[in-house]
């Protein structure tokens, strides 16, 4: 079952507070890409992926990268679920 966040005010207004490469990540983590992957994809070092993901995680109000691909599909980020 996923998440519900129904209750998570930060869910409803994150898509206007997270930044262009944020919104490039969230679909990558909701694909399923490593760390790792997302570094290489977007050609960038993999402890910059991490400090995104942070970011995104405290803006989302997220407790995982599940919650994160979770509303990156709801929000309608993901639409092929690849990295471009």
């Amino acid at each position: 079952m996923a998440p519900d966040f129904a209750g998570r005010a930060g869910l409803v207004r994150a898509t206007h507070s997270l930044t262009a490469r944020e919104v490039v990540i969230a679909p990558a983590v909701a694909s399923g890409l490593t760390n790792a992957e997302i570094a290489e994809k977007l050609v960038t070092s993999l402890s910059t992926v991490k400090g995104h993901i942070a970011s995104i995680q405290a803006k989302l109000d997220a407790r995982n990268r599940v919650e994160v691909a979770v509303w990156a599909w709801r929000s309608g980020l993901c639409s092929t679920g690849t990295v471009e």
